[in-house]
């Protein structure tokens, strides 16, 4: 059992409240640090109940129930809870109001945390896309895991957001607050009424829609692959209203200080990142190989990154990408980056560097080589 966690009772109703539902760690957490459980700050925590109190629910016994903690404890800043909270804590709110759209709701909470460095680095941002990429450069400050991903499409970018875990009905409540928290921090900090292109998501349709559409006025897909809001490039390069380079440096070495003080948590997309990143260039990249080097069946494998909301198929993507872009900025040639990456021939990177980036790797290198001294 991790250091700092104690069983939760198995008792059904406490307080008159149902019991926690079941799919979480079965913990109670306490203030004392806890090793080897994917947890996220407790901001969202706090933010959620903010929300419960609006709507007259019992604040101080949901949280009891959900973590052991009381409210004075979400007061600490450094304080990170495992992902099964939130999610208990959600799916009991929902219970008990009958609020069908609760990811929306928590997500129109508009309190500023002063401290969390990593809203400001977004926030002193230059551009939508230069915020997307910081947001996901520093989202482990916010919680572990890497539950966003940005894309560049043929239209325009997009961000991608997975729940932790395995499904459990708290995830469509947590990726609507994160989609909708997106669409409208786009419109606050760019001053503009930026609508997206798309939004996707992968539970099925609520009944009523009819907030859903005030809220994104945009086309929405329900029953997807994947979970995102996607804008496009001329919305991407739009300028923030609160850009400042000096604002921004001050508030990155805040949140590189902070992730630096995290304790390592190595989850199996990371080991299994690890191996990829060794063996593609030479080695043998499979899924089974990797596995193998893991000593872990390919069932079992394929089992921890689902728990994980990872898929094989998408590190590989994911990595992919990145080195691609870090090689060609290196002035390394594009037969170099290709053999690099695990590729048979160049024409398979490059059309894989087109989806990627929405260019080919020549324009990409000469866009972005750095300027001779």
């Amino acid at each position: 059992m991790p250091v700092g966690v104690r069983r939760r009772s198995d008792s059904t109703r406490q307080n008159g409240l149902p019991r926690a539902p079941t799919g979480g760690y079965g913990f109670r957490v306490t203030k004392t640090s806890f090793s080897g459980v994917p947890s996220l700050s407790a901001r969202m925590a706090r933010q959620a109940l903010r929300i419960a109190s609006k709507l007259g629910l019992p604040v101080e016994v949901l949280l009891q129930r959900a973590s052991g903690l009381r409210l004075s404890d979400l007061d600490d800043p450094e304080l990170r809870i495992p992902y099964a909270v939130l999610d208990d804590l959600l799916e009991q709110m929902v219970e008990l109001s009958g609020d069908a759209n609760l990811g929306l709701h928590v997500a129109r909470v508009e309190v500023v945390d002063l401290d969390d460095p990593a809203t400001f680095v977004v926030l002193t941002s230059a551009t939508l896309r230069d915020s997307m990429e910081r947001g996901c450069r520093y989202q482990r400050v916010w919680g572990d895991g890497e539950r966003f991903q940005m894309e560049d499409t043929g239209v325009g970018v997009r961000m991608r957001f997975t729940p932790v875990g395995t499904w459990r009905p708290a995830h469509r409540h947590l990726v609507e607050a994160a989609l909708s928290q997106f669409a409208t921090g786009v419109r606050a900090f760019t001053g503009e009424d930026v609508l997206p292109l798309r939004v996707r998501f992968t539970h099925e349709a609520p009944a009523d829609l009819r907030e859903h559409e005030e809220l994104f006025r945009c086309p929405l897909v329900f029953g997807a692959p994947f979970n995102d809001i996607e804008f496009s490039q001329e919305d991407a390069r739009r300028p923030f209203v609160h850009a400042d380079a000096l604002l921004h440096r001050m508030f990155e070495r805040l949140a590189q200080r902070e992730l630096e003080r995290l304790p390592e948590v190595l989850t199996t997309a990371d080991r299994v990142r690890e191996q990829v990143r060794q063996a593609l260039s030479g080695g043998d990249a499979s899924f089974g190989a990797v596995a193998r080097a893991l000593r872990v069946p390919t069932r079992t494998l394929q089992r921890r990154l689902a728990e994980e909301g990872q898929s094989y198929a998408a590190i590989v993507e994911a990595l992919r990408r990145e080195l691609s872009g870090i090689y060609l900025r290196r002035r390394m040639s594009i037969a170099e980056v290709s053999f690099l990456l695990g590729y048979a021939e160049p024409a398979a990177f490059h059309r894989a560097f087109k989806r990627w980036w929405g260019m080919s790797p020549e324009r990409y290198r000469r866009e972005n080589m750095p300027a001779s001294p």
